[in-house]
């Protein structure tokens, strides 16, 4: 079986526009690895983490080299139908020709095909739409380490009720993250940038506490949402001044997380954390890759639930066509977007 598909592409890291394109690619059955399966890839999304690494920002985290004269594939989460599979008897046990799937991690989804190991591969069933399937992944696991992370961070003894603070809460990870808190008992206080971005979260997902922080007074609004309790943790997806503000409002004792960079070009005064001795802590999603296949696995389980019981969750900003992909990554750069960018392949 030989195939020929079209693959965007970069031998460079550098701004988008200057180091994609698109190419004709072959791929051939005898390259199918033992383990592997190949996936006709139906959509994809196009996360704001992705565009980080294709150009090299910090944000990004450190870059793999690509070596001279090949070329990277970006990308890796989506969902397609299962095309070809490897010879390993497990493989054929657990998957089959034509099944629709959703997976992570997969090197290169912004292709028409790709292959992906088949323990990171997740079935999808048929109530679950493409545009909700191609990126409940990489979102749900990353909402899944910050609880655990949060969790963590508690000093014991846990009284009840429990407060966390989250900003950036109307992004694809901020929606998950209140949901999944809300399912363990805990009280999340969301915080967003502007009054238009708390009425349309009000509106989508109604419930816990949405305070703007464009108010000049926002901070008095979470001291009144917290109601006299304590909080000892806040999210964050912003990173610069962002950590500063919430620095204010954590206890003393407490722990910062962030797990995010919008603010690329402000830095964090280190020393707004001494006042109330607290704790500043990393979350990557590359710390996943470290847990056993039972904990991925539950994970992946998780992410479908949500995907079944909360389809809201996963809004879509937009989806454009395949040769569309430069608009579609100026779309999910913007300030102020709502909801992930989709890129999809033709039928």
């Amino acid at each position: 079986m030989q195939i020929e598909f079209r693959a965007i592409v970069q031998s460079e890291y550098g701004a988008p526009e200057k180091v994609l394109r698109i190419v004709e690619r072959q791929f051939k059955s005898e390259e199918l690895g033992a383990d592997d399966v190949l996936v006709k890839v139906s959509a994809r999304p196009v996360h704001p983490g992705d565009i980080q690494i294709l150009s090299a920002l910090p944000q990004g985290g450190p870059g793999m080299p690509i070596p001279k004269g090949t070329l990277r594939v970006p990308g890796f989460e989506g969902v397609g139908t299962i095309v070809g599979l490897g010879t390993n008897p497990e493989v054929a046990k657990r998957f089959s020709k034509g099944q629709r799937v959703a997976f992570f991690p997969a090197m290169g989804s912004w292709a028409e095909y790709v292959v992906v190991r088949y323990n990171s591969l997740l079935p999808v069933p048929d109530e679950i739409p493409d545009q909700v399937a191609a990126q409940m992944l990489i979102n749900t696991i990353t909402a899944s380490l910050l609880i655990k992370a949060g969790h963590n961070s508690l000093k014991a003894p846990i009284t009840l009720p429990l407060f966390i603070l989250q900003n950036a809460a109307a992004s694809g990870v901020g929606r998950l993250l209140t949901q999944v808190a809300l399912d363990r008992g805990v009280h999340p206080i969301r915080l967003v940038r502007s009054n238009q971005s708390a009425d349309r979260l009000r509106s989508a997902l109604p419930g816990p506490p949405v305070v703007s922080t464009s108010d000049s007074n926002w901070k008095e609004e979470v001291r009144e949402a917290l109601g006299g309790h304590k909080l000892e943790v806040a999210f964050d997806a912003v990173g610069g001044k962002a950590i500063d503000d919430l620095a204010e409002l954590v206890d003393d004792g407490g722990t910062i997380i962030n797990f995010a960079s919008l603010e690329s070009n402000m830095g964090t005064n280190i020393y707004s954390l001494v006042p109330n001795n607290l704790a500043l802590k990393s979350v990557s999603i590359m710390s996943w890759f470290r847990l056993t296949q039972d904990d991925k696995q539950q994970d992946f389980e998780l992410a479908l639930s949500l995907a079944k019981n909360h389809p809201e969750l996963f809004e879509v900003a937009h989806e454009y066509e395949f040769a569309d992909f430069q608009k579609a990554i100026h779309h999910a750069s913007s300030p102020g977007k709502t909801g992930i960018v989709l890129l999809k392949s033709p039928n």
